[in-house]
């Protein structure tokens, strides 16, 4: 999606890329993956910023101009990467 969407507006790529997000930890929820989730938490913040930062034609990642907090509420990324645990 990354990719595809190069070109694009961040708000696009991120209404895009949240119902993938969302649908692939609610599958990945129940059982051992919370290390797995911090990675792709890790990873798909760092393409967003990326991206961010390609838009400016600059280089770097932009790690002191946007904060997670910002990411995550002003652009409406996708934040629940909790794991669920189901008592029977």
């Amino acid at each position: 999606m990354f990719r595809r969407y190069q070109f694009q507006p961040v708000d696009r790529v991120v209404y895009l890329i949240n119902p993938i997000l969302r649908g692939w930890a609610n599958y990945f929820r129940v059982g051992n993956s919370s290390k797995c989730f911090g990675y792709v938490k890790d990873w798909v913040e760092k393409k967003i910023r990326r991206h961010l930062m390609y838009a400016r034609k600059r280089r770097g990642f932009g790690w002191n101009r946007w904060s997670r907090a910002w990411l995550y509420e002003t652009l409406g990324l996708y934040n629940d990467y909790g794991v669920r645990y189901y008592h029977v």
